[in-house]
């Protein structure tokens, strides 16, 4: 009878891990996981290694934004937080690996310069996201100006024939009101 009561529970706790991949929160999960390795100067590779059973392509697609979020903001990587201890014998392998990537990969972080405000927009040139970005904005900007001047065209018609009339009613020109500042 017990078996019966926990057979449910047991079959319903083991779904879980099925029910996120479907759902596609582990997919969130993975980029979180990504964008963090990157964050703290961690490559792929080393983001793979601690991660075993996480998706590599969502690993890649967080760790890519997170890139080209730090290269648009000029940001610099963060401090690593401190390696966990670990108690089994067994865990300690995979870490040594990581850890031999980790001190291969510490030169290279160290030789790594920040960018300059030029090459950072060297690079932003080259994003086609920002050119989208630009690109809409700049038709903001024209849209606007157009506006504005299709209206002060207006302006100046009817202006034009108040003066007319106050110049035939013998009154003083209307005078014009001043541009606004951009």
């Amino acid at each position: 009878m017990r078996v019966l009561l926990l057979l449910p529970i047991v079959l319903s706790l083991s779904a879980c891990n099925w029910l996120t991949n479907v759902t596609g929160l582990s997919k969130d999960a993975n980029k979180a996981i990504g964008a963090a390795c990157r964050q703290t100067g961690r490559s792929l590779e080393e983001c793979y290694l601690r991660n075993p059973d996480a998706d590599k392509a969502a690993i890649y697609a967080g760790w890519r934004e997170m890139q080209e979020y730090m290269v648009k903001q000029k940001l610099g990587e963060m401090e690593r937080p401190a390696e966990p201890v670990a108690s089994a014998p067994a865990a300690q392998a995979p870490r040594a690996d990581a850890s031999r990537s980790a001190a291969a990969s510490a030169p290279q972080s160290a030789e790594r310069k920040h960018l300059t405000s030029e090459e950072a927009d060297r690079m932003a040139k080259n994003d086609p996201q920002v050119e989208a970005v630009l690109a809409a904005i700049k038709k903001q900007n024209a849209s606007d100006s157009k506006k504005r001047a299709g209206h002060g065209g207006e302006n100046r018609k009817i202006l034009n024939l108040i003066n007319e009339l106050n110049q035939k009613d013998g009154r003083g020109a209307a005078k014009p009101e001043p541009k606004p500042a951009e």
